[in-house]
């Protein structure tokens, strides 16, 4: 994984309110696999990068079953 173009493909496709869930849901999920990459990588913060990666897996299944984002 290419970690600047990752997140660059974040910044330019993050939905815009009202978007779907399931665009939601898929953006949320390439965020949480980010993360998930990142923490893989140890150092000083990959807890940090696991709770975030935690959190945003859990922000897609939240807008897949229709919790409020």
């Amino acid at each position: 994984m290419n970690v600047l173009i990752e997140m660059t493909a974040l910044c330019l496709t993050r939905p815009a309110p009202g978007a779907d869930a399931q665009a939601l849901a898929a953006w949320y999920a390439a965020k949480a696999r980010l993360h998930d990459h990142l923490a893989g990588l140890g150092g000083p913060d990959s807890a940090r990068e696991r709770e975030l990666a935690a959190a945003a897996y859990r922000r897609a299944l939240g807008v897949t079953v229709g919790e409020p984002v």
